[in-house]
């Protein structure tokens, strides 16, 4: 489905042609009936002879209204330009065509109104000069019907115009993430709020719930009626009412967005594409051979264009939110007419963004069109002028696929969150592109893997080279030497083959623990010490055995620490084995029964309890232990 928009100066007949067309007033306030002046966004729908049915956005063409015209053009994708054959091209024709070609609406019809009041040779100058002011825009080559809302001349060809533009229209694309930018909000008795407009990414169904952006209130779709008509579904394309339910009317307005959660995050910073209109978009041409050249409006905006700023008051329109703007420019100190430029802004208003977006800037202050542009990353990380990486990364930005694009942010990036990624670059494909890696949930590039990995690696072998007798480094110190979330180093961990795992701690594959011969000699000596004792051996404390030593043969299992004291590997064995078989054959054991067996003190007896407990070979009850659940 395809919405159309018109477009033109004031007075030339829009809302007559499309009331004529559908049989629908799209001028909704009795003062815009009695001054026969559109001054908001009207509404309408018609069935094409091919069966598409399309929604009709009809604009404003008065210049004081030019914000209302642009809170409807960025939801259209087929446009019908109005121009009036007894008045020829406009200031308004001039601002209204830089505005779609700035959006890049591409397709459409030019309908050349009020054919009834002028000659042949008249409507002959007033195509070909329409034909002249749309040559180099997005516009340029689309087809002129000279047609009359009043006699109703040429209504037949200029539809049938309209449904080949439909139907050879660039689809409207479903890639799963619904939002409908807000321009009409009122409430109707006994249903609640109602929202407007035109839905784009993706389909909605009543009952699921959405959020209204920026502000994330959260509300539910109990119904929905596009063209009039109650559906359960909806897809993008559509002019579209939705029913809000757990919403209030307070709060949600023009320029506000229906998304579903956590699907889209308001934006207040974007890097965009900007370009600055020349002289000539923003003037209407003259021909001195030209009988229609009246206005003396399009004269004070004649000269040599405007150059873009940083300083200044901005505005941008972007759907149908407009929000000042900062201006950042970070390739060159200001933009001359007719240039094109990279730009960091800073928006007032959080709005929820999309790669690939188009946008207008105006002047406040002065209330003129200015340029726009196209975002490129609605997520964009804090840039200065100059920043070399970032402006590369930029360039590969521009014009790119999604899948492109993720390549370029994951390589100009150390590393991207997995939602950031389909927010900021549209790729939502579970299986990552070449080049780009997933641990756990964050994108990273295959060098930055490699450089990840490298690091560990050398990171392991320091450690081995300075502490020989240790089995491992500790797991959670090596993580916050990469700097990765837990998921993301274990994800990364996995990739890595020539890197052992063992509980707590992490190793190169070719590490092992050797002893030295002295260090041999040392451990034969601490285990027959040990053992001689039985099980009541001396406090580590009393050990003179360096602590690493220790460490190396507990991690090895040839020691085990039980509280205060260690037991050999063979003593912890036969204590497993003693206790198990002495329950089997005499019952549950008291403290004092566990201390008479291994001919031990309290001392002694209580941890040794204790650690048979925690390996499972016993079981406590009370104030006995029963047998464990671990052989």
């Amino acid at each position: 489905m395809h919405v159309i928009g018109t477009a033109g100066h004031v007075d030339h007949g829009k809302s007559a042609l499309v009331e004529r067309l559908t049989g629908i007033d799209p001028d909704r306030f009795e003062e815009e009936k009695r001054r026969g002046l559109t001054i908001d966004l009207g509404f309408a729908w018609l069935e094409l002879p091919s069966g598409h049915e399309i929604g009709i956005i009809d604009v404003p063409g008065h210049e004081r209204f030019i914000r209302n015209m642009l809170a409807g053009a960025g939801g259209i994708s087929v446009c019908m330009f109005v121009v009036a054959a007894n008045e020829g091209w406009m200031p308004q024709s001039a601002e209204h065509l830089a505005v779609l070609d700035i959006l890049g609406v591409d397709s459409g019809v030019v309908a050349l109104t009020k054919s009834d009041t002028v000659d042949e040779e008249t409507l002959e100058i007033a195509r070909e000069e329409v034909r002249e002011n749309l040559t180099g825009s997005s516009l340029d080559g689309i087809p002129i019907v000279a047609c009359s809302a009043i006699t109703g001349d040429g209504l037949d060809d200029l539809i049938t115009e309209l449904d080949r533009a439909v139907s050879t229209a660039q689809p409207i694309s479903d890639i799963g993430r619904p939002r409908l930018w807000i321009d009409r909000v009122f409430t109707i008795s006994g249903a609640g709020t109602v929202v407007t407009g035109t839905l784009l990414g993706g389909q909605l169904a009543t009952g699921v719930e959405i959020e209204v952006a920026p502000a994330r209130r959260r509300g539910r779709v109990r119904s929905i009626q596009s063209h009039k008509k109650v559906v359960d579904t909806v897809g993008p394309g559509n002019r579209v009412a939705l029913n809000l339910a757990g919403l209030e009317r307070a709060g949600t307005e023009r320029g506000d967005a229906v998304v579903l959660p956590e699907q889209w995050r308001p934006a207040s910073r974007i890097d965009a594409q900007v370009h600055v209109l020349d002289a000539a978009a923003m003037q209407a041409r003259r021909s001195s051979s030209n009988p229609l050249r009246r206005s003396t409006r399009a004269r004070s905006r004649e000269g040599g264009g405007y150059v873009l700023l940083e300083k200044g008051a901005h505005l941008l329109y972007l759907g149908s939110a407009e929000t000042p703007v900062r201006i950042k420019l970070l390739d060159a100190d200001d933009l001359a007419p007719g240039t094109t430029g990279l730009a960091q802004l800073y928006l007032r208003d959080p709005l929820p963004l999309a790669r690939g977006d188009r946008f207008v800037l105006r002047d406040a202050g002065r209330e003129l069109t200015l340029g726009g542009g196209i975002v490129l990353d609605p997520l964009a990380p804090k840039s200065s002028r100059n920043d070399e990486r970032r402006l590369r990364t930029l360039e590969r930005l521009v014009g790119a696929s999604s899948e492109s694009a993720l390549v370029a942010l994951v390589e100009g990036e150390e590393q991207l969150g997995d939602a950031d990624a389909a927010i900021r670059t549209g790729y939502t494909r579970s299986e990552t592109p070449h080049g780009v890696v997933r641990l756990d949930h964050i994108l990273v590039s295959r060098k930055k893997q490699d450089e990840l990995s490298l690091t560990i690696r050398r990171t392991l072998a320091s450690h081995h080279h300075s502490q020989p007798l240790e089995r491992g480094m500790a797991k959670e110190l090596l993580r916050t030497d990469v700097a990765l979330e837990a998921g993301s180093f274990e994800a990364l961990l996995k990739e890595m083959p020539d890197v052992v795992e063992e509980r707590a701690f992490v190793r190169l594959e070719s590490h092992s623990v050797a002893l030295a011969p002295d260090q041999e000699a040392l451990r034969d000596e601490l285990v027959s010490l040990i053992e001689r004792h039985g099980f009541a051996p001396p406090p580590a404390k009393d050990l003179s055995t360096s602590v690493s030593l220790l460490k190396a043969l507990t991690d090895s299992g040839e020691l085990t620490r039980i509280g205060d004291f260690y037991l050999t590997a063979r003593q912890a064995t036969d204590a497993r084995s003693r206790i198990r078989q002495h329950i089997e054959a005499n019952g549950p054991v008291t403290m004092a029964d566990l201390r008479d067996l291994f001919g031990t003190t309290r001392k002694y007896a209580v941890p040794l309890a204790e650690w048979l407990d925690a390996t499972g070979a016993t079981q406590r009850r009370g104030d006995v232990r029963v047998l464990g659940p671990t052989p």
